[in-house]
């Protein structure tokens, strides 16, 4: 009975590889360098940028191989910055719009360049500011957060929910600065909303690109290490590019990048 042994043969197939998963690369091109705190760039087109300071627009000309300052329009504000202050730069039909906290500025290139401000807090997307903090709200979240992307938001305690209040698995090394961008390896309209996040880590700067799935977030990309902390980051007017605003903590300037994301296999 016990020396009794019987040896079964079953057929069994090798299975399939699983394909490699697509990577993101992230490429990194300095705009601007200043002493003073940038908080967002717009690029017109290719001869002509503005850039967002705490108090005033400046816009700036290709002058040969550098930019050049063509103007400045001082902004006039009903009250002052929070601290560590922030804002917002869209391009609009006949100019552009500059939301900071507590006011939102009307701007335009012709016939002089100026911008006119008013209080109050002008939406964009689904975000607004609160007046006299750097923190944003929205209709479809009742807590502040720092900045949203692709559904998801980082919150002022600390943690990254999407509108439901779930909290997103994997993102416990995101930072404040978040931004919802287009999948570069899926073409066309079927793109995927992918998020590029900095750094929660006081030890090191960077950014890196995640996928959400399924309240899953997983990284995409290599991390691209950054020169100081991220002090602002914002879609741009391209779906696959991100503008960056980094501290350097080596020169002491603030510097203005773009980020374009590309397909890596």
């Amino acid at each position: 009975m016990g020396d009794n042994r019987q040896i079964a043969m079953l057929p069994w197939n090798l299975p399939a590889s699983v394909p490699a998963k697509s990577r993101v690369a992230i490429t990194r091109k300095v705009l601007w360098t200043q002493p003073g705190p940038i908080l967002d760039i717009l690029l017109v087109n290719p001869d002509s940028e503005l850039v967002l300071s705490a108090d005033q627009l400046v816009s700036y000309g290709v002058d040969g191989d550098k930019w050049s300052p063509a103007a400045t329009a001082s902004l006039l504000l009903p009250r002052p910055v929070p601290r560590d202050p922030r804002g917002r730069l869209s391009a609009t039909a006949d100019g552009f719009r500059a939301y900071l906290p507590g006011a939102t500025c009307e701007g335009s290139f012709q016939p002089q360049f100026k911008a006119v401000c008013v209080p109050g807090n002008t939406n964009w997307a689904e975000a607004r500011w609160v007046t006299d903090r750097n923190w944003l709200e929205s209709d479809s979240i009742k807590a502040p957060f720092y900045s949203t992307g692709a559904g998801f938001f980082a919150m002022a305690d600390g943690h990254i929910q999407d509108r439901a209040g779930r909290l997103l698995a994997g993102s416990e090394s995101w930072g404040s600065d978040i931004a919802g961008l287009a999948d570069p390896c899926v073409p066309g309209a079927t793109a995927a909303a992918i998020v590029i996040a900095s750094s929660a880590s006081v030890e090191r700067d960077e950014v890196r690109v995640f996928e959400t799935a399924s309240g899953q977030a997983s990284p995409i990309s290599d991390a691209v290490p950054l020169p100081g902390p991220v002090t602002a980051l914002w879609p741009s007017g391209s779906e696959r590019e991100a503008t960056l605003v980094v501290h350097n903590l080596q020169t002491g300037e603030y510097e203005a990048s773009r980020l374009v994301l590309a397909c890596s296999q």
